[in-house]
């Protein structure tokens, strides 16, 4: 798909509102880096750009659930970032591509 599945503004503006969850595994791999959970919301609210966008692919625990990723370079590192759209927004993945 050439199209997020998400409207990244959907996405920023859930995370604004404080509806957002960031999976373990993505605080684990964040930490990893030397980011924290506000340096996540800060590099998708505020630096995350629809030209960033790479592909959308179906969740690999729940098929029926789209995934969007994105490639950015962010505080020295190149990342890729997952996201999808539940109820609020989830940062499925945020680690060094």
């Amino acid at each position: 798909m050439k199209h997020p599945t998400y409207p990244l503004g959907q996405v920023k503006g859930l995370m604004r509102d404080g509806s957002w969850i960031i999976t373990s595994e993505a605080v684990d791999t964040a930490g990893e880096l030397g980011f924290d959970e506000d340096d996540v919301y800060d590099c998708v609210v505020n630096h995350l750009s629809e030209t960033h966008f790479y592909k959308t692919m179906p969740s690999e625990k729940k098929a029926s659930c789209m995934q969007d990723v994105y490639h950015i370079t962010y505080g020295g590192a190149r990342l890729y970032v997952k996201l999808q759209v539940r109820v609020e927004a989830v940062v499925i993945s945020f680690k060094e591509q």
